[in-house]
């Protein structure tokens, strides 16, 4: 999706128009920011399927981020959606910490309507262990925009940090919320199968594993596993959640 003020339109329509030296120049500038805007856009959705584990890519598959992002920044180094595919980059190969700053960066340059990276900031937080900060930021995105498309990653932000923070109950609620508007990913379920088994709910814990396994058929513990290896994280309160996480999965019944 191109910005309302699509700059290929605008140099499509100057191409129309008779030459000047004025009008190439303006019209390699046009192309220029077009280029470096879809550049960034291609990255943050291959990356956001390399982060799902929508594609079987392997680690090796990110290095040709690095061109498409520095072909952006090459731009503007200030092109707010460039430095927000740099931030999934660097998680995605365990850079939390550098991740953190590029989505504080992309919050500096970034429209104000742009909500969605203030619960990216909060799942950085969340990987450095800073589970009360990242709720709060997914929080800020909720307020910024209650009505966003991707409310349920905002949801999901919180309900994991609840999770990791062994609040269980609150991290049911904020995964149930989170389930309702972003049915269609593994993780939500599945962190809300097991905090259900954490919280001595057994029954709901077995009948969300049953709805999972229909929607996500041939899902097992150890295919779980592999997917979370996506982020790799050596954060120690995080590694102990995700134990957590694999053992109300077992608990819950999970092959």
């Amino acid at each position: 999706m191109r910005s309302s003020d699509d700059p290929l339109a605008r140099a499509k329509a100057l191409y129309q128009l008779s030459v000047t030296p004025q009008r190439t120049r303006e019209m390699l500038g046009l192309l220029g920011q077009s280029a470096a805007e879809t550049a960034a856009y291609a990255a943050v959705t291959d990356l956001c399927r390399y982060l799902n584990r929508w594609e079987n890519w392997h680690p090796a598959e990110l290095d040709r981020f690095e061109a498409i992002i520095a072909r952006a920044l090459e731009y503007d180094a200030h092109y707010f959606l460039a430095l927000y595919a740099r931030g999934f980059l660097q998680r995605a190969r365990g850079q939390h910490r550098e991740a953190l700053e590029s989505f504080d960066e992309t919050i500096k340059y970034a429209p104000n309507t742009f909500s969605r990276v203030y619960a990216q900031k909060g799942e950085q937080l969340v990987y450095l262990g800073d589970f009360d900060d990242g709720i709060k930021q997914a929080q800020t995105a909720l307020e910024k925009n209650p009505a966003s498309k991707v409310r349920g990653y905002y949801h999901w932000v919180m309900g994991r940090a609840y999770f990791f923070k062994e609040d269980y109950r609150a991290s049911i609620a904020s995964l149930q919320r989170s389930i309702r508007a972003w049915p269609n990913v593994w993780y939500n379920r599945a962190y809300a199968i097991s905090g259900h088994a954490h919280a001595g709910q057994t029954s709901a814990a077995r009948r969300v594993l049953q709805s999972f396994n229909r929607q996500f058929p041939g899902y097992t513990l150890a295919q779980v596993i592999v997917n979370e290896g996506a982020t790799p994280c050596d954060t120690p309160a995080v590694a102990a959640g995700r134990e957590r996480f694999h053992e109300g999965l077992r608990r819950a019944g999970m092959r």
